[in-house]
C-alpha cells in the first residue's frame, strides 16, 4: 500500500512540476508576444495597405509659426509603386486559382498556417530532401509583405506564424486574399494583379486568359528573374509550371493544360505612364521618412514603405520650391555638362539652409532623372578631401586658442623615408607640388597647404580629430578599425584620413554640407531635415522631426572661420566663384587622391551649398573639364539668389562682431615692426581678423636686418664702398635641414647667425659673407638710422 502510495505522489508530482513548466513556458510565451509582437501595427499596415490613399507633400517655410497656409507639392506614390485597388469579386478566377494552386492549396482550410507544410519545411530545411520548399501560406506572406521583415531567423518566423493566426481571428479569408492579391510586388514597380493586367496585357485582372493569369503568378515568385520583358524564355518556363500546380489540383483539364502552355508569350511592351517619376528631394524626404517610420515603430523599412506609400499621409516638407526648381532646371539640361553627355562624368549638388540648417534642395545626378531609387550621389559616400580640413583641424584650434589667423607654419615636408631603391620620398606633397616655407594659417587654408594640414593634425591629436568628427558632426561613416578577410587593417585614425580627408569610405555630399552650415549658422550645428512633421489620415501626428542643434564652436570662432574662408573664393583655390561680388561668399575645395573626387562646399549668409564631380563607380580620374564644378556651383547659386533674396540693396554680410582687424607680419605673424619693412619682397604687412584673447601680442622675430650691396646685387662684404650698401631684412630660420634637395620659394631669403668666435673683420667663402660696422649703423631706405647685428650673412642657396 505504501509503495502504490508512493507512486502516486511521485506521480501527482511530476504532473504539478510540468504544469508548472507549461505554465512558465506559456507565460514567458505571453509576455514574449505582449513584448515583441505589435497587432495594433499589423492592423494599421493592413488598413493602410487596403486603402490605397495617396500620401501627399507640403512645404511652407511658416510651418510651426502660428497660422500658416501650407502648400502642396505633389500627390503621388512615393516609392514608384503605382497600384490600382480591386476588390475580391473584381478579380478573376482564373489568377485567383492560379494563386492558390501554387501558393498555399490549403488556403480556405487552415487558420492562418499549414502546420503540416511547415513541419516539412523545417524537415526539409534540415535534411535538405528538396532544392526548395516554402512552408509560408498566403496569411504569412501577407504579414511579410505588410511588415516586410523577411529575414531568414526562427525568431522571424514564429513572429509570423503568431501574426498570421492573429490576423485570421480579425479578418475574413476573403478579406485576407484580397490585400495578398492587390499589395503582391509584379516587377518593374507595379504592385498588385489589378495594375499588372493592365500594365503586361491591357486588360483587367478579370479578363485574363489561363495562361495569362499564371504568367502574372509565376512573376510573383522573384519578380528580376521572371519578368516576362527582360527573360522571356524563363518567364514562359515558370508560366508552365504554374499551370502544372493548377493541373495537379484539378481546376483545369488535361486538355486546358496542353493548349494554355503551348501559347505564345504576347507582352506589351514597357509603358513609362506607369512609372511616375519622382523628384530627387521627394525620393529623399521618402528615404529619410522610411528610415525614421521603421526606428519608431520597430518595423523594417520595407513595411515603413509601405505605411508611407498606402498609408494617406501628409508629409510637411522643408524643400524651396524655386531652388529645387532652379537645381532641377540647370542639371536636367545636359548642354550644361558636355563631359558627362560625352563620358559619363557625374555631378550632384545640395543646398541646405545656412541658419536652420533645413534642406531646401537637392539633386543625385546630372540629366532628367528617368526612373526612381536610382543612385543618389548626394547621398552616397565620396571622399571629402580638403573640404575636410577646416572642420576637422583650423575651426577646432582656433575655437581653442592654440591657433589664430595670423599662426606662422613652415610649409615644407615634414617627413623623409629612403625607398627600397635607396631614393627618398617625402611626405606630404601640396597640390600643386609647391613649397613656400613660412605659411600664415591664412594662406595655408586659401591655398589648402597639405603640410600646414599635418602639423594643425599633430598638434591636435589624431584621436581627439577622429572623436570630434564623429561627435561633433555625427560622420558616423568613419572607422575606427576593421579587420578585413586577408589581414589588412583599415582605420581612418591615421594622418591621410584625418589631415588630408582621404578616409576609408568617405561622407556623403548632403551630410558635408550640413556640417558646412556651422560656420554661417554662428557655430551651431543643425541637422539637414527634409521634412518637419508628418501626419496620417486621421490628422494625426505620427512624427514631428524637430530639429537637432548643438553648439560646436564658439560665434567668434565660426565669424573668423567665415573670413577665413572667404580668402578662398577671393584669391584661393576657388576664385572663379563671381558670386561673390554680390554677397559674401566662402567656402573649401577639395580632391581626392588620384583625381576622383572634386567637392566644393561654399555659403553666404543665405545658403550653404556642397557639389561633387566624379564617376560613379570611381574607376578613373576626372581630368580636363570644359566646365569644372566650381563654375556650375557659382552658376545655379547666383540663380538661386537672384530668385529668393529680393532686397539686394540691403543683402546680409558675414558679421565681424566682437573682432578686431588688426596688421600683422606675414612671415611671424607677430606685430609688424620697422624692420619687416626691409624685406626684399616688398610689403609684408597682412590684416586679418582676432579676438581680444589671440591677437598679435609680440613684434616680429623674424626679420634680421643685413646690408646689401646695390651694384652687384649681392649681400655686403668688408670690401663693398660704403655709398652702395642697403638694408634689406633676412628670415630668422634655424631649423630647415633636409637629406635631398626641396625648392622652398623663400630659401633664397633665408639668414642663420655665425658662431660667436667669429671676429670683425673675418672674410668667409661664397657660401655666405660678413659684414662688420665699426659705427654700429647705416641708413636705409627712408626708414632713418637703424641699429644692426654684429655679424649678418646669408646662406648661397
Amino acid at each position: 500500500m505504501n509503495t502504490k502510495n508512493n507512486a502516486f505522489v511521485k506521480i501527482g508530482a511530476l504532473i504539478i512540476v510540468l504544469s508548472l513548466i507549461i505554465l512558465i513556458l506559456f507565460g514567458s510565451l505571453c509576455i514574449y508576444i505582449n513584448s515583441y509582437i505589435d497587432f495594433s501595427l499589423d492592423e494599421k499596415l493592413f488598413l493602410s495597405s487596403k486603402s490605397g490613399n495617396l500620401t501627399k507633400f507640403y512645404y511652407d517655410s511658416s510651418y510651426g509659426m502660428g497660422e500658416y497656409t501650407p502648400k502642396e507639392l505633389c500627390s503621388i506614390e512615393p516609392l514608384g509603386d503605382k497600384k490600382i485597388w480591386y476588390s475580391y469579386g473584381d478579380i478573376g478566377e482564373n489568377i485567383k486559382n492560379a494563386y492558390i494552386c501554387t501558393e498555399d492549396r490549403r488556403f480556405f482550410k487552415h487558420s492562418g498556417v499549414d502546420y503540416k507544410r511547415t513541419a516539412f519545411a523545417i524537415f526539409n530545411y534540415i535534411f535538405h530532401l528538396k532544392s526548395k520548399f516554402g512552408g509560408s501560406t498566403i496569411t504569412q506572406q501577407v504579414i511579410k509583405n505588410i511588415s516586410g521583415d523577411d529575414k531568414p531567423t526562427l525568431s522571424r518566423k514564429f513572429k509570423e506564424i503568431v501574426r498570421a493566426t492573429h490576423l485570421e481571428l480579425s479578418h475574413s479569408k476573403e478579406e485576407i486574399f484580397e490585400l495578398y492579391l492587390n499589395i503582391v510586388p509584379m516587377g518593374e514597380g507595379i504592385a498588385g494583379v489589378g495594375l499588372a493586367s493592365q500594365y503586361y496585357f491591357g486588360k483587367s485582372p478579370d479578363e485574363l486568359t489561363l495562361a495569362e493569369a499564371a504568367t502574372l503568378v509565376g512573376i510573383t515568385n522573384a519578380p528580376a528573374r521572371y519578368n516576362p520583358h527582360a527573360n522571356p524564355d524563363v518567364c514562359v518556363k515558370k508560366r508552365n509550371n504554374v499551370l502544372y500546380s493548377m493541373l495537379e489540383c484539378g481546376v483545369i483539364s488535361e486538355n486546358e493544360y496542353e493548349t494554355e502552355s503551348s501559347t505564345p508569350l504576347f507582352v506589351l511592351g514597357k509603358n513609362d505612364e506607369y512609372n511616375q517619376i519622382n523628384s530627387w528631394f521627394i525620393e529623399t524626404v521618402c528615404d529619410d521618412l522610411c528610415k525614421d517610420l521603421a526606428e519608431k515603430n520597430n518595423i523594417s523599412s520595407s513595411a515603413a514603405r509601405l505605411l508611407i506609400m498606402n498609408g494617406g499621409l501628409s508629409v510637411y516638407t522643408t524643400q524651396n520650391p524655386l531652388i529645387q526648381g532652379e537645381l532641377e532646371r540647370y542639371f536636367e539640361d545636359t548642354s550644361n555638362f558636355p563631359d558627362a553627355v560625352k563620358d559619363g562624368l557625374d555631378y550632384s549638388m545640395v543646398i541646405c539652409d545656412s541658419k536652420s540648417g533645413n534642406l531646401l534642395g537637392i539633386v543625385g545626378g546630372a540629366g532628367k532623372k528617368c526612373a526612381n531609387r536610382i543612385i543618389n550621389n548626394a547621398q552616397t559616400l565620396h571622399t571629402p578631401a580638403s573640404t575636410l580640413k577646416p572642420l576637422a583641424l583650423y575651426a577646432p584650434l582656433l575655437n581653442s586658442g592654440r591657433i589664430s589667423w595670423s599662426t606662422v607654419f613652415d610649409d615644407v615636408p615634414i617627413s623623409f623615408d629612403k625607398s627600397n631603391d635607396g631614393e627618398y620620398i617625402y611626405y606630404p606633397h601640396n597640390y600643386p607640388d609647391v613649397y613656400d616655407g613660412l605659411t600664415t594659417v591664412s594662406d595655408a587654408i586659401r591655398v589648402s597647404k597639405n603640410t600646414v594640414a599635418l602639423r594643425l593634425y599633430n598638434m591636435l591629436g589624431k584621436r581627439n580629430v577622429f572623436e570630434n568628427l564623429k561627435n561633433d558632426f555625427r560622420f558616423d561613416t568613419l572607422i575606427e578599425k576593421k579587420t578585413l578577410g586577408n589581414g589588412k587593417i583599415l582605420t581612418d585614425i591615421a594622418e591621410s584620413p584625418l589631415a588630408l580627408g582621404q578616409l576609408t569610405y568617405g561622407i556623403s555630399l548632403r551630410k558635408l554640407t550640413e556640417a558646412y552650415t556651422v560656420f554661417p549658422n554662428e557655430g551651431e550645428l543643425s541637422s539637414s531635415r527634409s521634412y518637419i512633421a508628418v501626419y496620417d489620415s486621421d490628422g494625426k501626428c505620427l512624427i514631428e522631426n524637430k530639429a537637432k542643434t548643438q553648439r560646436v564652436y564658439s560665434a567668434e570662432t565660426a565669424r573668423i572661420m567665415n573670413q577665413l574662408l572667404s580668402l578662398v573664393t577671393e584669391s584661393g583655390t576657388a576664385k572663379k566663384i563671381t558670386l561673390k561680388h554680390t554677397v559674401d561668399t566662402a567656402g573649401k575645395t577639395g580632391t581626392s587622391a588620384g583625381d576622383k573626387d572634386r567637392l566644393f562646399v561654399g555659403y553666404t549668409p543665405y545658403y550653404t551649398a556642397g557639389i561633387w564631380c566624379g564617376y560613379t563607380n570611381k574607376n578613373k580620374g576626372i581630368g580636363n573639364q570644359s566646365i569644372s564644378h566650381i563654375e556650375i556651383w557659382d552658376s545655379v547659386m547666383k540663380s538661386v539668389h537672384e530668385s529668393t533674396v529680393s532686397d539686394y540693396e540691403n543683402i546680409n554680410s558675414f558679421s565681424t562682431e566682437g573682432l578686431e582687424y588688426l596688421p600683422y607680419c606675414m612671415d611671424s605673424g607677430k606685430i609688424y615692426t620697422d624692420n619687416c619693412s626691409f624685406d626684399p619682397r616688398d610689403e609684408r604687412i597682412e590684416f586679418g581678423y582676432f579676438t581680444q584673447n589671440n591677437k598679435p601680442e609680440e613684434y616680429c622675430d623674424k626679420h634680421i636686418l643685413c646690408l646689401y650691396d646695390a651694384e652687384t646685387n649681392a649681400l655686403a662684404c668688408p670690401d663693398c664702398p660704403t655709398e652702395n650698401l642697403k638694408i634689406v631684412a633676412l628670415l630668422d630660420i634655424s631649423n630647415r635641414s633636409f637629406p635631398i634637395e626641396i625648392c622652398v620659394t623663400d630659401a633664397e631669403y633665408v639668414w642663420r647667425k655665425i658662431s660667436e668666435d667669429v671676429k670683425l673683420g673675418d672674410s668667409f667663402d661664397v657660401s655666405y659673407f660678413i659684414y662688420s660696422l665699426d659705427e654700429g649703423e647705416y641708413a636705409g631706405k627712408s626708414k632713418g638710422k637703424k641699429q644692426f647685428n654684429s655679424y649678418c650673412y646669408l646662406h648661397n642657396n
